[in-house]
């Protein structure tokens, strides 16, 4: 073969090779198979209450204490407390044994909330479809499947269960459920986030979305913004961001929910609930006290509310909320890479 003919078949086959090469030095899907850790959906449900497992990298947490729709007959309708306000502090009995004593009891106190929270597990899952796709690991999800007006998850025990024995049962192992999730989070060795989703029907005037960090709604229009009162106190004492841009500045969660195209206090555009008509706010409830880092720890909780119509348009909203609640985590929550 002559010289001249060996450049021509060189000149043809070189390029293949080089494909060929280059093909040759990319991943298997095996490999990008470990790359990105495949989707886990592992349920259990016990005394009303499914345990949804996440990743075992993931280092968030979603429960939803109030989409439960079970109303057993076994367990009572949750009643108003009486309230006792001689001896050394003011409290709330739930035994229901007698009476409530007129002279002691106050109407406006030691009240029930008894309605559900109608679709905001159907939220938490796309929102966790979601955040799987974007974050590579699949979120812990803790469900209450009990009617509020049998148990409140999201209440100390005495109110929640009201001392029946299967309602206390079912608050037991929702609340376990959080602690494995949470150890889960915590054997990453990573700083990690819960996130309580909730709906509100009370207070629809503003119609916006809720973010609650512990603050109170007077400090949010006051502009007391102290770290050691909140639920992301972690973040915040480890963050080189300022306090405030983590609560309602470009740094925030609001700002990301904004982003969405939600009106979202608090937010760069809503930093205080004042700015509303109605102006009313949740700052959070028991979960958002006792899961959050507020008395120590490194695990965050946020609590989410969020109107009807966005419970009713999951399947939108869901994706829209999971794409700001990923990208928040991604930005202050580090990987298992970082």
């Amino acid at each position: 073969m002559s010289t001249q003919h060996l450049q021509k078949v060189a000149r043809f086959f070189f390029p293949l090779f080089v494909l060929l090469a280059a093909l040759s030095s990319l991943p298997t899907v095996a490999t990008q198979d470990k790359m990105k850790e495949p989707h886990i959906d592992h349920v259990t449900s016990e005394n009303y209450i499914e345990y949804h497992e996440g990743s075992p990298l993931s280092n968030i947490v979603l429960t939803v204490p109030h989409d439960g729709h079970i109303s057993p007959a076994s367990i009572p309708h949750r009643q108003k407390g009486c309230y006792n306000s001689l001896g050394s502090r003011d409290w709330c009995d739930w035994h229901h044994s007698t009476e409530c004593d007129l002279e002691t009891d106050d109407p406006a106190k030691c009240k029930v909330i008894d309605w559900p929270d109608a679709g905001a597990s159907d939220l938490a899952l796309v929102m966790r479809d979601t955040m799987r796709d974007i974050t590579g690991y699949t979120p812990h999800l803790i469900v209450s499947r009990l009617h509020r007006s049998r148990l409140d998850p999201n209440r100390e025990r005495d109110n929640a269960a009201q001392h029946n024995p299967e309602a206390e049962q079912s608050y037991d192992t929702y609340h376990d459920a959080i602690q494995t999730a949470q150890n889960k989070v915590q054997a990453t060795g990573r700083p990690g986030i819960h996130f309580d989703i909730h709906g509100y029907t009370a207070h629809n005037i503003d119609n916006w979305l809720e973010l609650g960090y512990n603050l109170q709604g007077e400090q949010l229009n006051e502009g007391d913004l102290n770290p050691l009162d909140s639920s992301i106190r972690a973040l915040a004492e480890r963050s080189p961001v300022e306090f405030a841009s983590l609560v309602s500045g470009e740094d925030s969660l609001g700002w990301l929910v904004q982003q969405e195209g939600f009106r979202v206090v608090p937010s760069p555009q809503y930093p205080r609930p004042e700015l509303g008509v109605e102006g009313r706010y949740f700052r959070g409830g028991y979960t958002t006290r006792k899961w959050g880092s507020l008395h120590g720890g490194d695990i965050d909780c946020v609590q989410l509310e969020v109107p009807q119509w966005v419970r009713d348009g999951s399947e939108e909203y869901g994706v829209k909320l999971g794409r700001a609640f990923a990208q928040w985590v991604l930005n202050h929550y580090p990987g298992p890479e970082e």
